[in-house]
Order: structure tokens, then C-alpha cells, then sequence
């Protein structure tokens, strides 16, 4: 982290620019079905919603390291 804002905006737009990328909205789609998981975790939930988003979370990360290992060359 820092505590320099101009270094704060410039990292802030850097990321954004990231989201717009094809590996940047996988790696929000992974990102954000890991957190929807764990939320559900918490909760008293039945075994089906929690199984759902585990595919969920189990598809995303699937197709963000699918995309990291092209970029990889592997």
C-alpha cells in the first residue's frame, strides 16, 4: 500500500485499466466468487446453495488459471 496519494491515483489507474483487460474481468469473476463463497460459508445455508457457489468459485478460478497458464506458455 502507500500513503502517497499521487501514488495512490496512479496505482488507481493502472488497476482500472487492468479491469479492462481480458485477464483483469477474469481475475474480478474469480475474485469476487471467492468472496460470494465465504460469505455463503458463514452463513446457515443449505447444502445446495453452497454447493453452487463452490462450482462457482471452482469455474472461476479454473478459467482465470486457464488464462494465466497461456500467458505462461504452459
Amino acid at each position: 500500500m502507500t500513503e502517497d496519494p499521487e501514488d495512490w491515483h496512479v496505482r488507481r489507474k493502472r488497476y482500472d485499466a487492468f479491469k479492462t483487460t481480458e485477464l483483469g474481468k477474469l481475475f474480478l469473476t474469480y475474485e469476487n466468487a471467492l468472496v460470494a463463497y465465504w460469505q455463503t460459508g458463514d452463513d446457515e445455508v443449505s447444502t445446495e446453495k453452497l454447493m453452487k457457489a463452490d462450482r462457482t468459485a471452482k469455474d472461476a478460478t479454473h478459467a482465470f488459471v486457464t488464462k494465466l497458464m497461456e500467458f505462461a506458455g504452459v
